[in-house]
């Protein structure tokens, strides 16, 4: 990756501008690579382990609510892993397969496409997560009073939203406050470049 950046920064000099700090963006993408890849490992690590757990502790066990539920919440975990898979940004493997242009629009997708993860899917992931963990509900406190049900429905559908709620706060903030000045500073190198 060190080589993808050198040559970004041969062709940034050779632009003579001057107006932000480009070994400042390269730290800057250096540190989101190493954190989306944390994120990925740790996601490929918890989805088994989150199963797991429900298909032991929890008595889902033999019903088909139960199997339903489980599906849901490993699919959903499964497909935020693959989402996040197609947002890293890499490293080019063959520099020679690459021109720069190829190179910053693939920078440019993949970041662009992490603000989509988490304006959009993000959403979609905690509707999924609702519906599931209420369907569970539904086969564990099938022989509870329709007060208890309704109340244990609401409280983890509320529990859900408010914690995605905060957590896609948080995101949006994060991903504004980094992301987008890169994703800027790449879309002028960009300029530059065809120009």
């Amino acid at each position: 990756m060190e080589s993808n950046f050198n040559d970004i920064q041969q062709l940034w000099q050779s632009q003579k501008a001057s107006d932000f700090d480009l070994n400042k963006l390269i730290g800057q993408m250096k540190a989101i690579e190493k954190r989306q890849k944390i994120e990925w490992v740790v996601g490929l690590v918890c989805t088994p382990i989150t199963v797991l757990i429900l298909v032991f502790v929890l008595p889902l066990k033999g019903s088909l609510l139960g199997t339903l539920t489980l599906l849901l919440i490993g699919g959903a975990m499964a497909w935020v892993i693959w989402l996040n898979s197609r947002s890293v940004l890499r490293q080019v493997e063959n520099a020679e397969l690459y021109n720069q242009r190829n190179y910053l629009e693939d920078q440019l997708r993949k970041l662009n496409l992490r603000g989509q993860i988490i304006k959009k899917h993000m959403i979609t992931y905690g509707i999924i997560l609702a519906i599931a963990i209420n369907l569970g509900y539904l086969a564990v406190l099938s022989p509870l009073s329709f007060q208890v049900r309704f109340a244990s429905h609401a409280g983890a559908t509320i529990f859900i939203a408010v914690l995605m709620w905060f957590t896609l706060k948080k995101k949006i903030k994060k991903f504004e406050l980094e992301s987008r000045p890169m994703i800027k500073q790449l879309e002028k190198m960009l300029d530059d470049l065809e120009q």
